[in-house]
């Protein structure tokens, strides 16, 4: 299990799938998801059991220690072991932990599983325009903004740009170096 003081990242069970359905069909939270809409609980299951057996995904729930709850969804897709590399998501579905700096930690969880257990080189991530907040969470965390992907995704009723950030290994290390002297 992978914990920090108020969360912990366990495995995406399939009891929790009806939340992964609510959170990608708010209308909140659409926006800012790159996901079928709207999404099936059905469709849904059977991604599931699909991803299941699928070395280049691994999927965690977010909960929050006090109580619990099972607040979001996080984890690597595209994990690539020859070039190093996957690609993080992040989800807090439950609104009322919004603002909370919780994914500064949920980040990290996932950054130093990517690192040290998978050996990664590379984690990057992709948003959408409407995802303002989100980028400057992720700078926060050490992702430096690669590029952007002009109209590159169909998704929320348009062509949207992809902003791609990433942090390196070395750079990551470097970061919790100087922040434990």
């Amino acid at each position: 299990m992978l914990e920090s003081s108020r969360v912990y990242l366990r495995p995406l069970e399939e009891q929790d799938l009806p939340l992964r359905v609510k959170w990608v069909n708010d209308p909140e939270i659409r926006p800012m998801l790159m996901f079928d809409y709207p999404l099936s609980l059905a469709k849904t299951r059977a991604w599931f059991q699909k991803t299941l057996m699928d070395d280049t995904k691994v999927n965690f729930s977010i909960v929050e220690k006090e109580t619990g709850a099972v607040i979001g969804m996080t984890g690597l897709i595209e994990i690539s072991i020859t070039h190093r590399r996957a690609q993080l998501y992040i989800t807090i579905g439950e609104k009322k932990y919004w603002g909370r700096r919780l994914a500064d930690e949920i980040i990290q969880l996932v950054l130093e599983y990517g690192f040290v257990e998978l050996n990664l080189n590379k984690i990057y991530l992709f948003t959408l325009p409407a995802n303002e907040r989100g980028r400057k969470v992720y700078a926060r965390n050490g992702f430096v903004t690669e590029g952007v992907l002009r109209q590159h995704y169909y998704c929320v009723g348009a062509y949207q740009d992809l902003t791609q950030q990433s942090v390196l290994r070395g750079e990551w290390a470097a970061r919790r170096a100087a922040e434990a002297k």
